[in-house]
This record gives structure tokens, sequence and C-alpha cells, in this order.
């Protein structure tokens, strides 16, 4: 139907009324038809234009047949409908022809995707723009409740916690503890999404606006009430950001007005329209690079065997890490039952095309037991601790602590996103995995993996395949004093946790050593590499020391030790 614009259509009749009466007639009618001889007399001046042109023709017996059938009927979706225009075009000749009407679309979105942002946005924190005073309006009109002072004060905030969260998803529910008494839920919402939509926050998410699917009916009502008043300033917001004209082409998809300038179009019967439509659905889809992967139905803690580069794929760059890193990294992995989690610090150089892995930062981390996620807060204090230092952060580690250094799903996924997120600029990123007690491993070291994600995909084409480096440990020696200081910090925050290692236990039934024995020949024998045995048996001292002074087993705190511990390293 097309009632959107009905006022149009009867002005350029010669029965046409005033640009007032007919203003006051869609305000009355709301949608209400023109009179089938305006209709009629539209059509008749547009026929005279080209009187073989058989394709407005059948418009015109359809735009009455139409009215004669729904005539009187005030009908809601008539107003979001667009109405036809006739495209003139030039042929070879020069002459004007007219084409199929190109279907206009101002303000409607059918068809239309919200865009996503090409970049990154830094946003200026003492300064607000011009666009957020439009697209958040409501901090600007002279409210008490409201102020300019109060929409910063949101705003900066939620950038912040995006710094310190990202490249991890940061959602409305999560910035709102933080901004109690500055707003109602709604206009905090519609900041974030505002920020969202421009790439200032969220930036590369899958979650963000513009990936998520339009909300359907299915979802509660609450739910889909806020999404769909996020979509509404989403499109809002991009109509007001690049106000393009969009037009239907002759065979109906949506494009810019100006993507149809200059060009020359073909005159088909509707038989031969529909057949080519058929065939363009019988093409296969090409998949490009960044196609997202179909959702597993794998379990997401499956863990993956890492490929190994060889002669026909080789290592992209090479991997040194230092004594210092690999002592801080068994340290931690060897007192927590739970996964532990920490950042690397180095440097690389494009160069030799060398990573090295200068220092291990532990972090604290948000652990079930069965996964580990880094706390937030705590990674940005590990982000400026290595940057003090001089060092970049350049990947992360966690723990496997009684099973194999291969990569889960999860831990694939969230390695492939780091790497994504650190190769804008041109970073590399690398995931290391420590297996401390694995009960497939009779000796007393722990195992290591350093992988990256490659683009391949598995043959079912569920995930992205890892691939494990060769490390080399360099040769410089660690420094001492922060080892130590590093060392007191995971004793003190691990000596009375319910996921502790008790240090004075055998760690296999096989085998004499304790865990605590077990750590030191770990740590020994990398400082074998880099010391004189003198001084790594001085430190290796001390660090025993540390732990029988303070690092107190379950038994002498007098807590009760679970079955599963005694079970865990046999």
């Amino acid at each position: 139907m097309y009632t959107t614009n009905q006022g149009e259509l009867c002005q350029e009749g010669p029965l046409a009324k005033s640009s007032g009466e007919s203003l006051q007639n869609v305000k009355q009618g709301e949608g209400e038809a023109c009179s089938s001889s305006e209709i009629a007399s539209w059509a008749e001046k547009q026929k005279s234009t080209d009187k073989n042109s058989a394709e407005l023709n059948e418009k015109y017996n359809k735009v009455v047949e139409e009215h004669t059938l729904h005539r009187g009927e005030v009908r809601e979706e008539a107003k979001h409908s667009p109405s036809p225009e006739p495209c003139e075009r030039q042929d070879s000749s020069g002459n004007e022809m007219l084409l199929p009407p190109c279907q206009i679309e101002e303000e409607n979105h059918e068809g239309e995707e919200l865009k996503p942002p090409e970049q990154e946005v830094e946003i200026d924190r003492n300064v607000i723009q011009e666009e957020e005073k439009q697209a958040i309006p409501e901090f600007f009109e002279g409210r008490q409740t409201k102020t300019p002072e109060r929409y910063l004060k949101i705003r900066n905030y939620i950038l912040d916690q995006w710094e310190i969260c990202k490249p991890k998803y940061l959602n409305k529910t999560s910035v709102r503890p933080g901004l109690k008494n500055c707003g109602d839920v709604n206009c905090i919402g519609r900041i974030h999404t505002y920020l969202e939509l421009i790439g200032a926050i969220n930036f590369g998410c899958e979650q963000a606006v513009y990936n998520r699917p339009q909300p359907l009916d299915k979802v509660r009502a609450a739910d889909r009430k806020d999404a769909e008043a996020a979509y509404q300033l989403a499109w809002r917001l991009q109509s007001m950001r690049t106000r393009r004209r969009r037009v239907r082409d002759p065979w109906g998809n949506w494009c810019d007005a100006k993507d149809l300038e200059g060009q020359t179009f073909e005159h088909l019967s509707v038989e031969e329209m529909a057949r080519r439509k058929e065939e363009e659905k019988c093409k296969p889809i090409k998949f490009s690079k960044a196609s997202k992967l179909p959702k597993s139905s794998l379990d997401p803690f499956q863990l993956i065997p890492c490929n190994f580069f060889s002669e026909e794929k080789q290592e992209p760059f090479q991997v040194k890490v230092a004594a210092e890193a690999l002592l801080i990294m068994n340290l931690h992995a060897h007192v927590s039952m739970a996964e532990v989690i920490g950042l690397l610090g180095g440097r690389y150089s494009e160069a030799d095309k060398v990573l090295e892995v200068c220092a291990a930062e532990p972090c604290n981390s948000l652990s079930t037991g069965l996964q580990c996620e880094m706390d937030p807060v705590s990674q940005t204090q590990a982000s400026e601790t290595l940057a003090l230092r001089g060092y970049s952060v350049i990947g992360w580690y966690h723990s496997h602590p009684a099973f194999d250094p291969n990569p889960s799903l999860r831990d694939i996924d969230t390695q492939a996103k780091y790497q994504s997120y650190f190769s804008r600029g041109g970073a590399k990123f690398i995931g290391m995995i420590v297996s401390p007690y694995n009960r497939s491993n009779p000796l007393p070291y722990s195992q290591i993996t350093c992988l990256v994600i490659s683009e391949e995909v598995s043959p079912d084409g569920t995930y992205r395949l890892p691939y494990k480096f060769e490390v080399q440990q360099m040769l410089e020696e660690p420094q001492w004093e922060l080892v130590f200081e590093k060392t007191r910090w995971i004793i003190e925050k691990y000596r009375l946790s319910n996921s502790s290692v008790p240090m004075d236990r055998i760690f296999r039934r096989d085998s004499d050593l304790t865990c605590l024995q077990k750590l030191l020949e770990c740590l020994r024998k990398t400082l074998s590499k880099v010391a004189n045995c003198f001084i790594a048996e001085e430190f290796l001292t001390q660090i025993e020391n540390l732990f029988l002074s303070n690092y107190k087993s379950k038994e002498e705190n007098g807590l009760a030790e679970e079955d599963s511990t005694k079970e865990l390293f046999m």
C-alpha cells in the first residue's frame, strides 16, 4: 500500500488541495486514502510522461485496485511504508526514460543495518561534543537533576570501566553500582548505548548493539522494551551521524541514492527478474576470514592439543622467556588447586622477529574452580606495574593445576580475542599454560605450553587451531629481591585459601617429594641455566624458609581437609 505520502500524490493532480488542507486531512484521518479521482488524475499525468511504460500502467492499476478494497480504512502499518517514486535516468541517446519505481527511505529502518564503527574512538574527558548534546539532550536542557556535569561524570566513568575490562564486553549492569545517585538506569543505559555506537567502548565486541539481532517478541517484555529502546536510540544516532538518503534499486535492494547515479539498467520482465533472484539464492555463500564460526556443541572445557609449527608453517616469531618470568609463574601455579592467572610483560623486536617475555605479574582471579577469569582491577594494576618497569603487555598465563597444559575451547576463544585486540596496534600477544601437578607427568618439573591461535579452522569448523612455540630460556639472572617480593605476595594470598595446596604433602604416590620440594626442583632447573650454583642454592633456601615460616597447611590452621585434596595429585 502507498498511503504514507498520499498528500504528495494528491497535490500533483488537477484536483489537488492546498497544502494546509492536505496537512489537516492527514491529521484528522491518519492515513485516510485520497479519492479515487485524485489517484486517477495523478496516474494519468504520470502516464503522459511515457505512454509506453507498461510497468507504470501496472502499478497504477494496482494502486486503484487496492484503494477500492481498502477505502476509508485506517492502516497503522501504512505510516511506515515508503511511497514509490519514478526514477528518471538517461539512455545512451540522452533521452529521459522512466525506470521501475525506486522506493525512498528517509526515516524507515527496514532493510537498514546498524553500522559498526570502523575504529575505536578516543574521547577528551574534559570536553562535551555538540553531537553528544544532540544525542543525549536531557542533560543539556537546564534540568536540576540532569546537568552537563552529571553527564560528564557518567560518561567518563563508563569510559574508565571500559579501559579496565577491555577487550571483554562492558555491559550496562556492571557500571550501575559505581553510578549510584547519578541518574536513573535508563539514562545511564542511553549514554552507554551512545558510547558503544560511536566506538568509544566495546569496540570489536560481538555483544555490541550493532552486532545483535533485533529484539523478538519471544523475550520477556521488560527485556524486549529495553532492547527496543536501545535500538531506537542507536538508529536515531546513526541517522544523525550519517543522514544518508536510502532508496530501493529496481531489484528491490536497499542502497544509497548516490550508488544509482550514472548506472545503466536492463529492462527485464517480471518473470526474468524472478528467475535471476532464484539464481542468486542458489549461489554458494562465500565466507570471509572474519566470518563468525558456528557455535560449537562441544564442552567449552574440552582440551584441544596444540599443533606444531613446521617448515611448511613456520613460527611467526621466536619466543624467549626470562628466568624471572618462569620462576614467578611456577611459584604462582604450585600453591593453588584452582586455576591462577596473570599478565606477561616484555618487548618485541620486529627486525629480529623475537618476542622476549621478561616478567610475569600475578593477578587476582575470578575463579569458580572450573574456570578462571582475570579480575579487571587487578589486571589494570598489573599492566601499570609492567609499564613502570618499561615493559609492554605481551601475553597472559594461567594454570592447569592437575591436567595437560593444552588450551580448552574457552582458552582458545579468550586467546583469540586478546590476539585480535592487541594486533590492531601491531603488537604480539601470546598465551602460556603452566601445569604443575599433571597426573600423567611423573617428573617433578612443570609442563609449560606457549601458544598462539591461528586463522586455520578445525575440520568441523567450530574453533580456530592453536599452535605451540618452541621456547628458549634467556640467560639473564633474575632480580632476586623482586622474586622474593612476589613470593611473599603469593604466600600471603594463598596460605589460608580454601584452594591452597598443602605444600608439606607428598605430591604423588610414587614419589618421595613433598609439593614444596617439587616446587624447589622446578626452580632449581630454571636457575641452573642462568646462575652460579651457590647463588642458586642460597636463593632456594630462602624461598623454602619463606614457605616453612609463613605458609601453613590446612591441618595446622584447624581446617578440615577435603577428600578432593587427597586425590588431586595421585
